[in-house]
């Protein structure tokens, strides 16, 4: 159960005056650390802003939201996500399913008064992820 998340530095860029045509999101999982029962992701979540360009699109800006999550799970679900971190750098999907949708969600909302004050649309992705294993 996800309880808090910690916003530590947000950047928002508008590089090209031009209208936004599209825009590209991506979320990393930067660092996991477990204690007890908590488990802390670190994320960095990026907007990207493309202008609609003569020839192909032209980046028009940015926002970044770096942060941390932390998240209460069982002694069980912190040894599942601290093995798979350890070993693979990435997070079982139940658990990482719900991390990113949270992190879209929050950085959404917190980006929209940021995105807004620039002169950029609010970075909001239009569903929930759905993940599944690549082994599937």
């Amino acid at each position: 159960m996800i309880t808090n998340i910690d916003v530590s530095k947000i950047e928002a860029t508008r590089d090209q005056a031009e209208q936004i045509s599209n825009m590209k999101f991506n979320v990393n999982f930067d660092n996991v650390k477990t204690e007890k029962e908590n488990v802390n992701v670190a994320f960095t979540f990026t907007a990207r802003y493309e202008g609609s360009g003569a020839s192909s699109p032209k980046e028009a800006g940015a926002l970044k939201i770096e942060g941390t999550i932390v998240a209460k799970e069982s002694k069980d679900k912190v040894d599942e996500i601290s093995k798979k971190w350890k070993e693979d750098k990435t997070l079982p999907i139940s658990f990482a399913e719900d991390i990113l949708n949270f992190i879209t969600f929050e950085c959404g909302a917190r980006g929209t008064l940021v995105a807004y004050s620039i002169g950029l649309v609010a970075p909001l992705p239009v569903s929930r992820a759905k993940l599944q294993d690549s082994k599937a």
